[in-house]
């Protein structure tokens, strides 16, 4: 790959330091997160692993982007690696009526804010890496906030995608789970089927026991509902005419 300027949001989680990691050779990093010393080890992780340039923004995406601004001026941002989610830990039961309206605006919200932003400041649309999930797409009774919030994030880049056909979208469903609480390799292996895609050009990855099932059963229906409405139309058929 050329040298690009890839903004990564949620670059201070386990997996968002490994996606730094993994696209950092050669090329200049914003790292966006919350965490401010989880930050400056995304930093050294970039650095290490032979970044031109690793910059950490900590920013609440619920708060002003313009605080981003002056990072933005320095060259127009190739690629958006987006694995931030306020709501991926957190199971229906445990968000309140309170809480419900800034996780909208930090997961949904903020992601045309942020976009109309960068496009305001640059010609070109960046290439957009979505980290979702199979839970984005699987009915799930106790995460579906999550869902649905994954599912808006989805429908906004794909409407966005219409409108700028040159805009390059690449969804990832990871189908595992990861525990933050203790080491762990899978954010790297995540991490390198990620950069794998993107270098292959593909638009969807699937990542993870479930996400390859899912991968398959999102790619055999269109068959079978092909077969369901051909078995209906032949029944019609069949069907003796009253009267």
């Amino acid at each position: 790959m050329t040298s690009m300027k890839i903004l990564i949001l949620g670059a201070s989680s386990q997996v968002g330091i490994a996606l730094a990691r993994a696209f950092a050779p050669g090329h200049e990093l914003l790292l966006v997160g919350r965490q401010a010393s989880r930050l400056n080890e995304a930093v050294e992780a970039c650095r290490t692993a032979g970044a031109a340039s690793a910059t950490p923004v900590a920013l609440d995406l619920t708060s002003d982007l313009l605080a981003l601004h002056p990072h933005l001026q320095g060259g127009a941002v190739d690629l958006i690696v987006d694995a931030a989610s306020a709501s991926s830990a957190l199971r229906d039961s445990e968000i309140s009526a309170d809480a419900f309206s800034g996780l909208v605006v930090a997961d949904v919200l903020s992601r045309p804010r942020l976009m109309d932003l960068i496009l305001s400041m640059q010609q070109s649309a960046p290439a957009v890496i979505l980290i979702s999930s199979v839970l984005a797409r699987i009915r799930s009774q106790d995460r579906a906030v999550y869902s649905s919030l994954k599912q808006l994030q989805e429908a906004h880049l794909n409407s966005l995608r219409r409108a700028i056909p040159s805009l390059r979208l690449m969804v990832v469903y990871v189908g595992m789970v990861i525990d933050t609480q203790r080491p762990t390799d899978k954010p790297v292996q995540l991490a390198a089927a990620v950069l794998r895609g993107f270098q292959e050009g593909r638009s969807v990855v699937a990542h993870g026991t479930m996400g390859h099932l899912y991968y398959l059963l999102y790619h055999l229906q269109p068959v079978v509902f092909g077969w369901v409405t051909r078995l209906q139309r032949a029944l019609r058929g069949r069907r003796p005419k009253q009267g």
